[in-house]
């Protein structure tokens, strides 16, 4: 990435490899760090997400217990989303 993000967005995902594969192959975004199945940062031009994985910081229950529900950052929920965008088009 050059220059300072512009924006930065936090996914909680359920698998790391695929939604790297997912924004790097599908959308060309840049994979700029990994750290395992836990966490990458992916970035394209001033934009820059983080992708959290189970084994994240961001996959443990908050205080009260609640556990957190990645299904919307998922790479395959992500995915229909474009499709559909596209096919608007």
């Amino acid at each position: 990435m050059t220059g300072p993000a512009i924006a930065a967005v936090r996914y909680q995902i359920k698998d790391v490899d695929r939604a790297i594969k997912f924004y790097t192959e599908v959308l060309d975004f840049k994979l700029e760090q990994k750290a395992g199945t836990a966490f990458a940062m992916v970035s394209r031009g001033p934009l820059q997400l983080v992708l959290s994985g189970p084994g994240s910081s961001g996959a443990r229950p908050m205080p009260d217990g609640a556990l957190r529900n990645p299904a919307a950052g998922t790479a395959s929920s992500s995915t229909s989303r474009v499709s559909m965008q596209r096919s608007r088009s």
